[in-house]
């Protein structure tokens, strides 16, 4: 099963660098392209967007805020039970994912994922951020720095929205150059060492 995995990723490298090879758009271009795309899911969508957090944690529906620190679009759904995550201490966060979509396209990345395993990772250790050496695909294509910016203003049991730019985003959306839009996020668990 490895060997299959670390073959298909080869494969998915391989790709990835032949198509980079003949492409003559840059980094810059990929940017503004990704930004165009943001910007036209949040027109669709009829979304606010918020330069400021909204100082009683509500938010009003289809409004977001754009964490000026990282560029991640955030909408709290449920601000959680007020155990929230420590970077000093290291917790352990446990977040569940329904499906989640590339945009601009309509792409489902995380088809059926809500009964997968949560995504783990180590708030304040950045390296346990991607799925970079992971063998379950979803970390691949899910587990992001994106997913961590709600820890700042949330807590467990929280459910969020996110708009993640690849520049943010999971190792996959740094290949693809590709935002994604996560519908739901529920941090489900926060272990505090």
């Amino acid at each position: 099963m490895k060997k299959v995995l670390g073959l298909v990723c080869f494969v998915i490298g391989l790709c990835i660098a032949f198509g980079a090879c003949s492409s003559t758009e840059t980094y810059a271009d990929k940017l503004k392209k990704e930004r165009k795309n943001i910007a036209r899911f949040i027109n669709e969508n009829n979304i606010t967007v918020r330069s400021d957090y909204p100082a009683s944690g509500v938010f009003a529906e289809n409004e977001f805020f754009r964490d000026p620190a990282t560029g991640v679009y955030i909408h709290v759904i449920d601000s959680g039970n007020g155990v929230r995550a420590n970077a000093a201490k290291r917790s352990v966060i446990n977040v569940r994912c329904n499906d989640a979509l590339l945009l601009p396209s309509d792409t489902v990345a995380g088809n059926n994922i809500a009964g997968f395993q949560p995504i783990q990772f180590t708030y304040g250790i950045v390296a346990t951020y991607t799925g970079v050496n992971s063998a379950n695909m979803h970390d691949y294509v899910l587990l992001s720095a994106g997913i961590v910016a709600p820890l700042k203003f949330v807590g467990e049991n929280a459910r969020v929205s996110l708009i993640v730019p690849f520049a943010q985003g999971s190792t996959y959306q740094g290949s693809s150059f590709q935002a994604l839009y996560y519908p739901m996020l529920h941090y489900t668990r926060i272990i505090n060492n």
